[in-house]
């Protein structure tokens, strides 16, 4: 069986009720990136155990990107949602549009270096009733590598969240996260 592309993996996933809303919790007020939360999610699903080497690459070249480019852009997103009163709301709803497409674009282009760091790294994997645990062990190693679980009001409920909105309850029993 083939590995499904991450960008489109993770489109579908993201549409999922629930998901867009505490994925964006998770990066707004835990400081995780949504796309490696998806990566790990979608490693699991996809390949073998990913081990904690594999997720510091992934967190570093995400991290890279996201600093130069993505971060910028959503920031600039965000201040046009609330334009200076100078401003025409038309001119700036306009560009935020504009920028709302780069920002995805720089998602894209995101995601397609993490789809080549997990081919180049991982193994591929069609052992479906284990794709829950593998992708809790790639979550954990990730949260892991920053301070999310230092900050106030994380905890593993938020992630097995995701793990149950992205996996079957059949398959997403056993071996929880922490």
């Amino acid at each position: 069986m083939a590995t499904p592309g991450f960008w489109e993996w993770s489109q579908r996933i993201y549409a999922r009720d629930e998901m867009e809303r505490r994925l964006l919790a998770l990066q707004d007020s835990h400081g995780l990136n949504v796309n490696l939360v998806l990566w790990c999610l979608w490693s699991g699903a996809c390949f073998e155990a990913t081990d904690e080497v594999v997720v510091r690459k992934a967190k570093d070249l995400s991290r890279t990107w996201s600093e130069a480019v993505t971060s910028p852009l959503r920031g600039v997103r965000r201040f046009l949602k609330s334009p200076p009163p100078q401003a025409a709301l038309a001119d700036a709803a306009q560009i935020r549009s504009s920028v709302r497409e780069l920002e995805l674009s720089a998602e894209k282009v995101e995601q397609d270096m993490l789809q080549a760091l997990a081919l180049a790294y991982l193994r591929p994997s069609a052992d479906l009733p284990e794709a829950a645990i593998r992708a809790r062990r790639a979550l954990a190693a990730y949260v892991r590598t920053t301070d999310a679980a230092h900050r106030p009001g994380f905890s593993i409920a938020l992630l097995e969240a995701l793990i149950e909105l992205t996996f079957p309850s059949s398959e997403s029993d056993g071996d929880r996260v922490g």
